[in-house]
Order: C-alpha cells, then structure tokens, then sequence
C-alpha cells in the first residue's frame, strides 16, 4: 500500500510542475497593445499579442515571462500561482519615446566636420542614451530630482528602467556579434528560438563584461557555450 501511495505521490507532483496555459493581456495605460512579443525565459516558447494585446503561453509558477517589441520597454515579470487565478493575466508597459538616431543635411555639415567632437567619436544609440537617462536619475545625491524621486516611491522604478536599459543595449551589442540567422548557423539555436537566445544571453554576466571590453573573439566563444546551454533548456518544449 505504501509502494502505490509513494507512485500516486509521485505522479501528483510532476502534474502539478507540468506547465500550462497562461492567458493574459498586455496594455498600456488601458489599452490593450497588438505586435507585441512575449517570451516564457525558462522554455523560450515564445508568443505575439492579438490585435487587442491578448496572449497565451505555457507557463508554471516560478517561470519568468519577458515583453519586448521594437515599440515597448522591455519587462519582465516572474509567474505565480495567482497570475493563472487573473482572467486575464495583466501586464502592463511603458511605451517607448520616438527617438531620431542621427540627423544628416544635405550640406554634410556634422559636429566632426564642425570640429566639435573628434572625428572618429562613436555617438551612443538611443538605448544607450535612454540607460544613461535612468541610471543618472535613478543614481544617489542629494539633488532636488532624486529628493523628488525619493520621496515620491519613483526611485525604484527607475532602478528597473535603468536595468532593462542597459539589457536592451547589451542585446544590441549581441546582435553586433551574432545577427539572428549567426545564432543558428553558429550557435545551433533554431530559428524559432533566436530571440529568445538573446534574452537568455544576457542574463549572462561574464558576456556582459567581455562585450563591455570589446572582447569580441571572447564573447562568441561564450554564446557557442551558451547555445549548447540553451538547447538543453529547450529540448522539451
């Protein structure tokens, strides 16, 4: 009798971890937003918004759920037992600010040719100046904004926005390495995973210092490693 309840028991727990699906809604304010991806972090399963920000996706508590689209910040969101209760599960985003890259007039007049800044200065990309913003916010002092900041419970939304900053520059920085297709020939990560497998990647912090020094050579060493990782967190789903 012991023998069958140990089984029972045994089978009860590994129902209980088998994930299921997460219905949910991503939005803005109160509007549900459509195009927008939504990756499981344990599984790479990875999904996109319906025209009015709905989605499903396998999930169990204890999974991470990230969001991200060329139009939101990027967040992530840890899974429990109450978000499968929420009908929908509700995430909410910031939407990002339009930011122009580099402005060129036809008479070629730039700051280098103006002699304002030296002629080979690599000018940051707008995810690079929107970590800088945030972690310069977010950062102690005694100024009248981080009083503000302070006092008003805003500082630890900045701390985040400043972390999911400075991931959306360290995956620009993979892609400077890897493209997409790179991950698969590469790294052989399938396609369907790719974007996944950067989110993955950088979580990694030892990529994070080798691409901070321009280790290239390093940090591809790093993601072929990384990929053999990946595969085995996958190969379930």
């Amino acid at each position: 009798m012991n023998k069958w309840l140990f089984i029972l028991l045994v089978y009860a727990t590994t129902f209980c971890q088998e994930r299921k699906p997460l219905s949910g809604k991503v939005v803005t304010g109160n509007v549900g937003i459509s195009n927008i991806f939504v990756i499981n972090k344990a599984t790479g399963a990875e999904v996109k918004t319906d025209a009015i920000g709905g989605f499903s996706i396998p999930a169990k508590p204890g999974d991470k759920i990230a969001v991200y689209s060329n139009t939101v910040e990027a967040r992530d969101f840890a899974i429990s037992e109450k978000s499968f209760t929420e009908l929908p599960y509700v995430v909410e985003v910031d939407v990002k600010g339009t930011e122009l890259e580099e402005v060129v007039v036809e008479a070629k007049v730039t700051s280098q040719s103006l002699g304002l800044v030296p002629k080979n200065y690599k000018f940051p990309t707008a995810a690079e100046r929107r970590a800088k913003r945030y972690a310069a916010a977010a950062a102690p002092g005694f100024g009248v904004e981080y009083v503000i900041n302070a006092l008003s419970g805003n500082l630890y939304a900045l701390k985040l926005a400043a972390k999911y900053a400075e991931k959306d520059v360290l995956i620009q920085n993979i892609r400077k390495i890897y493209t997409e297709d790179e991950i698969t020939t590469e790294c052989g990560v399938p396609q369907e995973y790719a974007k996944g497998f950067l989110y993955y990647a950088a979580e990694n912090k030892r990529l994070a210092d080798l691409i901070s020094v321009n280790d290239s050579g390093g940090a591809k060493l790093l993601l072929n490693e990384l990929g053999l990782k990946y595969l085995e967190t996958i190969k379930d789903e």
